[in-house]
């Protein structure tokens, strides 16, 4: 399903923490390098439940974590099933302190769609609660991808985060132990409808950067990317959320932000905005698209292409990128209720293939704009 890749080389000291170039369309300031990303400190991990049923192990190839080795490696995330649709993911070795953010994809062909319930820290181990649903809203027992990073410190680097925990107040400043700015500025909401929401990330730059958005809590409400833009020195990102009929829902959720660094914590990162949901080939707007490998190649300069394969199925192609080892998340993108989940990915060392499906509310296929993040550790020296 997913072919190994190789990590090539050695690790050099600061790493861990490895800058990235420009902007792609060359409008904003230069990238930072790895000095100003140290500033900046993050604690993270990820996991594919490769089981819909049961308590396990996550795979190996596709599980990594800070408290690994240098590659991620050495750690056991393991999931274990709750109920019909519900999992508890743990991550051991990061959990010294709350806080932090999750985003978690569905998994596979079908149209069910997964989100967080919530999490804790539990002695050294974060835990993490999933739920899953059918596109009716029924709980329903699936794969999923899961993402966790925490941040802190303060730097020029273009990175926040936040979790949305009151979906009914007109304006508020989110949970600050669950909320991050690399300004060092409070992240604030604004309620602009039923199920419509105004994110303000403070002195953070929209153009080039990219947005992961996960529904948050017990129901079977679903949230996605409705837009993002620069409002004077903020990036400010639109979010929708939807019940199980489509209909517009007042939903919590997470959100993630980040510009031309790395978005879930680990050193070598893709994203791309598929901003045609009928091109058969196309090139993903290369505003809002950007590849980094750790070690001596930087930026990755290939673009990024992106295809429709058929009703609401996708293809991107990811260069440079290594499929062992990595982490695909997907958030449907605009102002409709569709919903967009990771089928499968693979790839041979030097690029990676990641498949993607979207649906509308009654679980049909369709045709839908969506971002990506995939993350990986690979770390290649010439």
């Amino acid at each position: 399903m997913k072919s190994k890749a190789l990590l090539v080389g050695s690790l050099v000291a600061g790493i861990m923490n490895a800058g990235c170039g420009e902007a792609h369309d060359g409008t904003e300031e230069d990238g930072v390098d790895s000095a100003q990303q140290a500033l900046i400190s993050r604690t993270w991990a990820y996991a594919w439940a490769q089981q819909a049923t049961g308590s396990f192990t996550a795979s190996a190839s596709y599980s990594r974590s800070s408290s690994g080795d240098l590659f991620g490696e050495g750690v056991d995330n393991t999931v274990t099933q709750l109920g019909t649709g519900r999992y508890r993911v743990r991550f051991p070795g990061i959990g010294a302190d709350a806080g932090g953010n999750v985003q978690v994809t569905a998994y596979g062909p079908g149209s069910e769609r997964c989100k967080v319930e919530g999490w804790n820290a539990s002695g050294s181990a974060v835990d993490v609660r999933v739920n899953c649903f059918t596109a009716g809203g029924a709980p329903v027992d699936t794969l999923f991808s899961i993402a966790y990073v925490r941040k802190s410190g303060t730097g020029p680097s273009h990175e926040a985060y936040v979790w949305a925990d009151n979906p009914t107040a007109p304006a508020y400043t989110p949970n600050l132990t669950y909320q991050f700015n690399s300004s060092g500025d409070s992240n604030t909401i604004e309620r602009q409808g039923v199920g419509r929401y105004a994110v303000t990330l403070p002195s953070q730059t929209a153009a080039g950067g990219t947005v992961e958005v996960t529904a948050y809590g017990p129901g079977s409400e679903h949230c996605k990317v409705g837009s993002w833009a620069q409002s004077g020195d903020d990036t400010v990102v639109y979010v929708r959320c939807f019940d199980s009929s489509g209909a517009a829902a007042d939903g919590r959720f997470t959100l993630n932000f980040a510009r031309s660094t790395q978005v879930n914590g680990a050193m070598s990162y893709s994203y791309a905005w598929a901003h045609d949901a009928t091109a058969a080939a196309y090139t993903p707007s290369l505003s809002y698209q950007k590849g980094y490998i750790a070690g001596d190649v930087g930026d990755v300069t290939t673009d990024i292409t992106a295809g429709r394969t058929s009703a609401g199925r996708y293809v991107v192609n990811l260069p440079g990128m290594a499929a062992t080892g990595s982490n695909v998340q997907v958030t449907a993108y605009g102002t409709g209720s569709e919903h967009c989940k990771v089928v499968s990915w693979s790839g041979d060392g030097a690029e990676t293939q990641a498949y993607v499906a979207c649906f509308d509310a009654s679980g049909a296929a369709a045709d839908a704009r969506f971002v990506l993040v995939f993350t990986d550790t690979k770390t290649l020296f010439l």
